[in-house]
């Protein structure tokens, strides 16, 4: 069959219009190439993306809403109606996305992910740049930041929460607003999605699934990227669908542009660019005729800042993450551990892990199902033509499952640890579309297929999803985050302006403006406090240390990596623990003179 499809492709690149295009494609392929890996040094492509990422991505979105009105408005005809009254479906879809934002309480849940990706946005907002903020100070009145980084993550989701700054003015909670708004999108796009492979009533049993599943609501209510990427992936496989079923310019040039935006929502994401490139051939086929234009002959070129981030993370070691003794980000060696923890969240019974077996379950016979499906279409002669949905969910499947494959090399992919387990949600989509079609194709049996699903995802929710969701796995057993946001009710009490001096990481405090700095700096800053201090800059200085035993008796001390210098002295405000952690902040009294200790001596703080 592969032969046949090379076969067929060939001979229509053998058009003069055709070979016009697909040279001028692999022209602008290798001029990508060059510019992306070759010409430009890492260090520039990370100025360029920091100073002209913003508009590049404004750009890209811009495209993709002209292209979008474009296929839309010739077609008002069949979603005006929808939209002036949705129906049972729609009221199903919006009590879907209410359960699934009402599972888990709105809050940061991945520290500190989701403080970088606000960050990001924050100066976006302000300087329409690309930048994380990790230093600010208040100057004259305005918030101004000092010190910016290139974060590794796709600015995407940073840019469109950026955006909502624009329209409503810069608040914390515009991200949590992002993500709410995204929710009914992503459940009506999986079951517009399940109407086409099930029909109406498995297709609301598919949006059932996902929305019930506790690890959804975790990220509707979070400040994460993962629903945004979850609902790009659902919206590009919706425009495969649309461009395979009458392909033409319009139409292609939207799945491309949605593709590039797919491939800045999340690292990997850049995978279903592959995807994409098998339904644009699926609707040459369909056609008998190669097809192009102009945004889809320079996407290439559109992806090269996609590389020159790679590159820029790939020789920037910090970013990577590691646990100590770890050398690499993907090795054999993680293999075993991943390959266990994904068994344990997609089959996991207890209640401490945000998954739903009941979808994993239906989903695994759902994929038996469609294997068996195209195994008896590749045997019929001749081969049936297939439907859009199913070439669209079968290229983007493929795709996820390689996705979750490589995951499973990843130093960090068990799916069972409460803050990775958001890399399965892409699986858990496909999931829920083949139950969808299981339960359709069992109704088709004269089964009241539909019911017993229904029913048994009734007695799951009560026996397990609603238990699991009242555990609050990220909330609760995120210690750090109850911590950080301790020491900002501390602060709040306090008089200002004052200068926080923090053991974790800046970024949290900027964003609630808090002038801070890390330890390791306010160490090597003494002289210039104290001045700040006596100028009146800041009324106080505010001290961040974890305490842990120092004796067999449980005494407890001061870490030694939080130790501040002799000459700081330190008055205690508040101690808090957090779990089998302690906190404490103290008030800077004053920066002392200190004499050279004699020989052997050491101070103890």
């Amino acid at each position: 069959m592969c032969r046949d499809v090379i076969g067929a492709l060939l001979r229509l690149g053998r058009e003069t219009t055709a070979k016009r295009w697909l040279g001028g494609f692999v022209a602008v392929a290798l001029a990508a190439v060059v510019f992306g890996f070759a010409i430009v040094p890492a260090a520039k492509g990370r100025g360029l993306i920091m100073t002209w990422g913003y508009y590049y991505m404004l750009g890209l979105f811009a495209l993709f809403v002209f292209y979008a009105a474009r296929v839309a408005w010739p077609r008002r005809d069949v979603w005006k109606p929808w939209l002036r009254r949705p129906g049972f479906a729609g009221l199903a879809i919006g009590a879907a996305a209410v359960f699934a934002l009402w599972s888990d309480p709105f809050r940061h849940k991945i520290l500190f992910d989701e403080y970088v990706l606000q960050a990001t946005a924050l100066h976006m907002h302000s300087t329409k740049e690309i930048g994380t903020v990790i230093r600010a100070y208040e100057i004259a009145g305005s918030w101004v930041p000092i010190d910016t980084f290139l974060d590794k993550r796709p600015y995407f989701f940073a840019f469109l929460v950026s955006l909502a700054h624009d329209l409503t003015g810069y608040r914390l909670a515009n991200i949590f607003f992002v993500n709410a708004l995204l929710t009914p999108c992503l459940l009506g796009l999986v079951y517009w999605l399940g109407r086409l492979v099930g029909g109406r009533g498995p297709a609301l049993f598919g949006v059932a699934l996902l929305a019930t599943m506790p690890l959804l609501g975790q990220q509707a209510s979070g400040a994460g990227m993962e629903l945004h990427n979850l609902t790009m992936l659902a919206l590009v496989i919706a425009l495969a669908v649309l461009y395979l079923r009458s392909p033409d310019a319009d139409r292609l040039s939207l799945l491309v542009l949605g593709t590039l935006l797919l491939a800045q929502s999340r690292y990997e994401s850049v995978i279903f660019v592959g995807a994409t490139a098998a339904v644009i051939a699926a609707g040459w086929l369909r056609t008998n005729r190669m097809m192009f234009s102009w945004p889809a002959l320079a996407a290439p070129l559109l992806l090269v800042p996609y590389a020159w981030q790679k590159r820029y993370v790939d020789e920037s070691a910090l970013l990577w993450q590691l646990a100590e003794g770890q050398t690499a980000r993907f090795s054999f060696e993680y293999l075993a551990g991943n390959l266990e923890g994904a068994w344990l969240f997609f089959f996991n019974t207890g209640r401490d892990v945000a998954n739903s077996w009941y979808l994993s379950i239906l989903g695994i016979a759902g994929l038996a199902l469609a294997a068996f499906e195209a195994a008896r279409w590749s045997r019929v002669k001749p081969r049936p033509v297939l439907a859009p949905a199913t070439i669209a969910l079968w290229a983007y499947g493929i795709c996820i499952a390689g996705n979750l494959t490589l995951l499973m090399f990843y130093y960090w992919s068990r799916l069972n640890d409460v803050m990775a387990s958001r890399f399965a949600l892409p699986m858990c989509l496909i999931l829920a579309l083949v139950a969808a079609r299981l339960v359709s194709v069992a109704a088709d049996r004269r089964i009241a297929a539909t019911r017993f699903a229904a029913l048994g995802l009734v007695l799951w929710l009560l026996g397990w999803g609603f238990p699991a969701m009242a555990r609050r796995s990220y909330t609760n057993m995120n210690l750090v985050m109850q911590e950080v946001e301790w020491e900002h009710e501390k602060l709040q009490e306090r008089r200002g302006p004052l200068l926080f001096i923090t053991n974790k990481s800046t970024i949290p405090f900027v964003l609630w403006r808090v002038p801070t700095i890390i330890n390791g700096v306010g160490r090597q800053r003494g002289e210039q406090i104290k001045y700040h201090l006596r100028e009146g800059t800041f009324r106080e200085v505010i001290v961040a240390q974890a305490l842990r035993p120092t004796s067999a008796q449980g005494e407890m001390g001061v870490d030694p990596e939080d130790l501040m210098p002799p000459e700081f002295r330190l008055e205690t405000v508040a101690e808090k623990r957090f779990g089998g952690r302690w906190a404490r902040l103290s008030r800077l009294v004053a920066v002392e003179e200190v004499s050279p200790l004699p020989t052997g001596e050491s101070s103890r703080q």
